[in-house]
């Protein structure tokens, strides 16, 4: 329960220092505008700072934690209000975060699009979303029927500190000229992109052409001073710090919950030059394929399309499922399904707007293809993929 029964004071502990916390930051900011007041305590931190000083004795109602250390966790748990984690809680503990089996199947999934067949994944250290997001990354291009070389990190190296990954320099070196090419390549997050891109420009390696690089958070500082700018998986952490938020309310509440975890999954590859590639050995269904991209949000037809690369339509289908394993039209789907999510995601344009911009009318069809292609219809996957109270604010399970 509620140490009081005014407004709620409480505690957030997430680093400032990343793009990632500050968009929890604001996720929590946006439910607190919706649904509060909370009195907040709020300090900058970096992700491995010490406890503060202050919460030994601290008195609120709750506590929103990012604990990527023993002593954070530890500290929260001893204050004994109600407490939900952002990185990952002890068993029994409330915790929300991201899904990262998602992100490994999203990451496998962008590059496979690519048309590349031979991929690796590169990470310091060996921790529990650096596993998780490799253990999908592998099985989705498994499925494909690819291998994936897999960076090894010396042993015994849990976590990764910065002087350390500055020793492993020449070792990640050696390893990225080890690998065939062309090549796609996902790195545990935006800041291990950073090695990847710098060893291949010690080697020599053209981006995208022979290596494309995908990292994961979508830092706009880091993605943006990299050279080219690096492609990211968005997290969804606004959401993330949403759902926290909202988790948290319920305990303060004093309500129980059957559900005490929650995963939330990535929104979208933020796709930027560091992957715009086409590693198809096919001049024809390449040209194709990039008009297909170009013309996909103008409607676009698969006779069109055939004709722009002087190929029959039946010469283009069958070459089309030899380097894709789909149809021309089937691509064209996919193009204009992926640029609604995001429009639906990143934009607050109406959704038959959506529609039009990516060459989808007579608008009632449109609703009709996205709920086949995603399981969802365009309204309720906005809302899934936005931050949003849930409908009954009665119901006691985790939305």
């Amino acid at each position: 329960m509620a140490r009081n029964r005014g407004v709620p004071h409480v505690a957030l502990l997430v680093e400032t220092s990343r793009g990632y916390g500050r968009s929890i930051i604001e996720g929590i900011a946006q439910y607190v505008r919706e649904h509060g007041p909370w009195s907040i305590q709020f300090e900058e931190r970096d992700l491995e700072d010490p406890p503060p000083q202050w919460l030994a004795g601290w008195r609120g109602d709750g506590i929103i934690a990012r604990s990527a250390t023993d002593a954070l966790a530890k500290a929260v748990r001893a204050t004994g209000v109600a407490a939900v984690e952002l990185h990952y809680s002890e068993p029994g503990g409330i915790d929300v975060g991201c899904d990262h089996d998602a992100v490994g199947r999203m990451a496998a999934e962008h590059l496979l699009d690519r048309g590349l067949r031979q991929f690796a994944f590169f990470a310091f250290g060996e921790v529990r979303w650096i596993r998780l997001r490799r253990e999908a990354f592998v099985r989705v291009l498994a499925a494909a029927g690819h291998p994936c070389h897999v960076y090894q990190p010396p042993r015994g190296r849990r976590v990764a500190l910065p002087h350390w990954e500055e020793s492993q320099h020449p070792r990640v070196v050696q390893w990225i000229g080890s690998l065939p090419r062309p090549l796609g390549i996902l790195c545990g997050s935006d800041l291990h992109a950073l090695h990847v891109l710098d060893a291949c420009r010690e080697l020599g390696i053209q981006i995208p052409e022979q290596i494309a690089v995908l990292g994961v958070d979508n830092d706009a500082v880091i993605c943006g001073v990299t050279n080219p700018p690096l492609s990211s998986i968005d997290l969804n952490s606004r959401r993330i710090g949403y759902e926290a938020a909202a988790l948290l309310a319920r305990r303060m509440a004093g309500r129980s919950l059957r559900s005490k975890s929650l995963s939330v999954p990535p929104s979208h590859v933020a796709t930027r030059q560091s992957t715009d590639v086409l590693a198809i050995d096919d001049a024809d269904v390449a040209q194709a394929i990039s008009f297909i991209r170009q013309g996909a949000g103008k409607g676009i037809r698969v006779s069109e399309v055939a004709a722009g690369v002087g190929l029959s339509r039946r010469v283009l289908e069958r070459r089309f499922r030899q380097w894709l394993g789909r149809s021309p039209k089937a691509e064209i789907v996919r193009v204009q399904i992926e640029a609604a999510k995001m429009l639906l995601t990143q934009s607050e344009l109406s959704i038959e707007a959506v529609a039009r911009q990516c060459g989808r009318t007579p608008f009632k069809y449109f609703g009709q293809l996205f709920r086949r292609e995603t399981g969802l219809t365009p309204r309720a996957f906005r809302k899934a993929q936005r931050v949003a109270p849930p409908k009954n604010t009665s119901d006691d399970v985790l939305p």
